[in-house]
């Protein structure tokens, strides 16, 4: 669209109840979404209500401005950016409106997220079944713009199946319900010509112009457009990407969720047998078939071992059978009926019946470890969505396998193929690197050769992903006989063409080359000399993160992230981070923008909780990525006074531990907080922390015991200047198993100055470690920590910061208490305990290997009941909840963790990070214990 680019958004600003951004950052930050594309758009608002959104509409007209309706972001078309205003609805309107058991409905403002949905409806025996596999992060909007379905479709149909309303904001700017429209005898003249177009065209559109598939996204679906002599409008807006209007609240239907489920699981040697048993299947009702082909199989065996055992060789692939039903016996009969009818009619002689939720559990354990590994793949290549989704007739997938693997064969490309085979829809994902110009030319090689295959056989080129930029220029060829219709369409709802003006009824046969991400004039300019060790490259691990926008998951199913969680807004998402280095380093933003405040206000909500680099689907290691962003700043500018502060606690604990107590008192004065505060930045609400007048090191001897396994103890600030009494425990219970325990002199580990981009002092505490222990480090069988996030930095951490080989070494040997103690808990004398705990688990022994140690430690002992408390982060973060300007914040994560424990029958609370354990003091009464200090307490001596 032609625009003024000296509009003023003042005007508009002042009439939003929500935000309006202009920034260059912010801008950047949803330029992109789950695609292979980028665009700047000119502002974002994040509107508060359908009234912000219409007067962004009609502002929008006035100037000549395209408008782009955003949820997550997840999309793999690239329908969620443009040039205009992109709406964004993941910040505000995300609320559950209404939900109505009795009559199965809810209603809910198009940021709400599927996830969400499904937590709500916990024990109610309800559920909305198109379940995409976004879902957890994927929002109601979104699904509704692009008709969503998921693995289960071919039982239950698509999101359209069960839309009873919406609320749409018009391209005039005015508001209507659809289900008004529909009531209405007096409708506008532009709706009364759309439902003339249908009556005039009811037979073509009804019987001939669309795919033969069930499944079908693409185009507009103008079936059903009148019924009963009325405008229906509701299959319409779904699947029509945001092209028609602005959907602002969605009413659903749901329905009874089965109670039992069953799997089978076979193994097939050719795709010619699976083709024909699914013919076979699909009769029986299946809930889904999900296939594997070998070519996914053959690249997840080859790049994770554990699959190796998992998927026997020979295999070409691996179909997943499900059945749900409300009677046991009807779900297990009908697994039954599968396996044997894929014996006896020779489809495969490897099937397996899984029964039990761990039988279950351990196949899909498979397939969800196997797709992953695709984003993980190292180089350039990447798998891309381009024709992955495509769907075909069911009795027509052996052809159209072949013509897959002869396309792809015949253009040389590398490539998986898994998906919803019961619906006659494979993810067929090509390997390609855009940022050669060979291969985006194979984009359009590729999709033209596969989509006349797919035309071919009557199929759509869109079965549940949608156009987007990827798959619009294929629109026009496929629907030759009603394309016009589309155009009538969209011009009567949008004559302007001022929502999504690229999408759908956009061709350009070129579209899918344009606005990449990555293209061939992307241009890698790094960052100077970075300040932390990185194997494989700094701007690779920048480039690894494409989008997908799990890390704005906002449920218990992921940690991450939990500062997004309390504010869902873009520049707390971990995936935003990599997308402001990333315009870093390809020039898109100017290199000094690297020192600037907004530039690092976004790096700082980052709070270093690693959870988001272990469970990123490629494990994009944001963290360590935020971490060389502050490097940067702080060699340039140096740290400030407050990180000095806040990073000194073994300082201060060396020099002031002998009156730490007397001062107590008169630094907790309410006066002397609020001075202190404004001189430090650290919250006058936050207690004045004490250190023991004897530290751990006068408590317990550098070597305890005599045993056959050696330990040292690395106790870190807080067991060694705080709460000694957690390492005097710790001492006490290796001991008590036969074990040598050294607690030699030791420094802080560092974390606390990585954190903060200190990386020269981080790695000076390292080094002096290195120096205290000597030759002990190769001594010991072990070296054990009770603060998790020391334990993580040992293992983890240390390695950003040089190359030695010790550092391998004490990754090597570094286990945590609960883990060390339990593997040897043979060794134990018990009595039995009494007593509840409320038990929560730090984000940085989450992340560790066997990050559940100390539950299944305290679960074990006698006498001693435990309630996992099963939430988030703590929300302090190391020092990061101890400022002023995040103290809000930081209560604010907490406050879920905090009332599940006040509300727990527990008398006492515990977790193993020093952090957590002052977070829930703060605000709980409850006392709050570490979980080595309740198995010293129950041993037996």
């Amino acid at each position: 669209m032609r625009r003024n680019k000296n509009i003023s958004f003042g005007k508009l600003q002042d009439e939003l109840e929500g935000e309006l951004f202009t920034d260059e950052l912010r801008r950047y930050m949803l330029s992109t979404d789950g695609s292979i594309f980028r665009k700047m758009p000119v502002c974002v608002v994040c509107p508060r209500s359908s009234r912000d959104v219409a007067a962004t509409v009609r502002f929008a007209g006035e100037h000549a401005l395209s408008v782009h309706s955003r949820g997550a972001g997840s999309g793999l078309c690239g329908s969620a950016i443009g040039e205009g205003i992109v709406l964004d609805f993941s910040k505000y309107m995300n609320r559950l409106i209404a939900l109505d058991t009795d009559n199965k409905t809810f209603t809910c403002e198009p940021g709400f997220r599927f996830g969400e949905l499904e937590k709500a409806l916990g024990g109610r025996g309800l559920f909305f079944p198109p379940d995409p596999s976004s879902g957890e992060y994927a929002t109601f909007g979104g699904m509704y713009g692009t008709n969503a379905s998921g693995a289960h479709s071919v039982r239950y149909g698509n999101v359209a199946d069960y839309i009873l309303d919406a609320e749409v904001v018009f391209a005039s700017g005015t508001i209507a319900m659809l289900s008004e429209i529909r009531e209405n005898r007096h409708l506008p003249d532009n709706l009364n010509a759309l439902s003339q177009m249908y009556t005039d065209h009811a037979d073509t559109i009804e019987q001939e112009a669309y795919p033969a598939t069930r499944f079908n996204t693409a185009g507009y679906n103008l079936r059903g457009l009148v019924r009963d002599g009325k405008p229906d409008l509701r299959c319409l807006f779904a699947g029509s990407e945001g092209t028609l209007g602005v959907v602002t609240r969605l009413t659903f239907r749901l329905i009874d969720k089965p109670a039992h489920d069953s799997l089978v699981v076979a193994f097939m040697d050719d795709i010619v047998s699976s083709a024909k048993a699914v013919q076979k299947i699909l009769p029986m009702n299946p809930s889904g078939i999900e296939i594997m082909d070998k070519s996914l199989l053959r690249l997840a065996k080859s790049h994770d071992e554990s699959l190796r055992d998992a998927i026997p060789d020979g295999v070409d692939n691996v179909l997943l059978i499900e059945f749900d039903a409300s009677d046991a016996a009807e779900c297990m009969g009908k697994a039954a009926e599968v396996r044997e009818l894929l014996r006896a009619g020779g489809y495969s002689a490897n099937v397996h019946m899984a029964v039990s939720a761990s039988e279950k559990a351990a196949f899909w354990a498979v397939r969800k470890a196997a797709v992953p590994i695709l984003y993980k793949l190292k180089g350039d290549r990447k798998i891309l969505a381009l024709i992955e989704d495509a769907a075909v007739p069911t009795d027509r997938l052996v052809t159209y396998f072949e013509g897959i693997y002869e396309i792809l064969n015949r253009h040389q490309v590398e490539f998986v193929t898994y998906g919803h085979i019961a619906k006659g829809l494979l993810h067929t994902r090509p390997l390609l690197n855009l940022k050669d110009a060979h291969d985006v030319d194979l984009l359009r090689a590729i999709a033209d050769d596969l989509f006349e295959l797919v035309r071919g056989l009557d199929g759509s080129v869109s079965g549940e992903h949608g156009d987007g930029r990827l798959r619009s220029a294929y629109i026009r060829p496929r629907f030759r006989e009603i394309y016009d219709l589309f155009l009538q369409t969209k011009t009567l709802l949008d004559p302007d063409r001022i929502f999504n003006p690229e999408i759908i009824t956009h061709h350009d046969p070129d579209q899918m080359k344009k606005n990449l991400r990555f293209g061939p004039a992307y241009e890698n300019r790094g960052l100077p000399s970075p300040a932390l060790n990185w194997p494989e490259g700094l701007t690779r691990e920048i480039e690894k993160c494409h989008g997908c926008s799990k890390c704005t998951t906002v449920t218990t199913a992921t940690r991450m992230c939990p500062v997004y969680k309390a504010t869902r807004d873009e520049t707390a998402a971990p995936k935003a981070k990599a997308n402001i280095l990333r315009a870093l380093i390809s020039g898109a933003i100017e290199e000094k923008n690297l020192y600037a405040a907004a530039f690092q206000q976004v790096i700082d909500q980052c709070v270093n909780c690693g959870s988001c680099a272990r469970e990123c689907p490629s494990n994009v290691n944001i963290p360590k990525m935020a971490m060389e962003a502050r490097a940067q700043y702080v060699k340039k500018f140096g740290p400030s006074p407050t990180q000095r502060l806040v990073t000194g606690a073994e300082l201060a604990g060396r020099l002031t531990h002998k009156f730490s107590g007397r001062l107590r008192p008169v630094m907790n004065h309410p006066l002397v907080r609020k001075a202190g505060a404004c001189v430090t930045g650290i919250s006058a609400e936050r207690e004045t922390i004490t250190f023991a007048a004897k530290p751990l090191n006068r408590r317990v001897p550098a070597k305890a015991g005599n045993g056959d396994i050696r330990v040292l103890y690395f106790a870190g600030c807080y067991a060694s200047y705080i709460e000694p009494a957690i390492g005097q425990a710790l001492v006490r219970v290796l001991r008590h198993m036969g074990m040598t325990v050294y607690t030699p002199p030791q420094h802080c580990c560092g974390l606390p100055m990585l954190s903060k981009g200190m990386t020269g002092e981080a790695r000076r505490k390292m080094m002096q470690n290195f120096e205290k222990w000597g030759e002990l480090l190769n001594k010991v069988d072990y070296i054990t920590v009770s603060c998790s996030s020391c334990g993580y930095a040992l293992m983890n951490d240390w390695a950003y910061l040089t190359n030695d080989e010790r550092v391998r070494t004490v990754s090597r040997k570094t286990v945590h208490i609960t883990k060390l103690i339990g593997d040897y808990s043979d060794r134990l004398r018990l009595k039995p305990g009494s007593g509840r705990l409320a038990y929560h688990a730090p984000c940085h022994l989450r992340i560790q290997p066997h990050g559940d140690s100390s539950l299944k430690l305290l679960s074990r002992l006698e006498g001693v009941n435990v309630n996992d408390l099963k939430d988030n982060c703590c929300g302090m973060i190391g020092s990061w909840g101890m400022l002023e300007k995040n103290y809000d914040l930081s209560r604010r994560i907490a406050s879920e963790m905090i009332r599940k424990l006040d509300r727990s029958d527990a008398s006492v609370g515990v977790t193993d990070c020093p952090t957590c354990r002052m977070q829930m003091q703060h605000f709980s009464d409850k006392p709050i214990r570490h979980p080595v200090e309740i198995v010293a307490d129950c041993l037996a001596e």
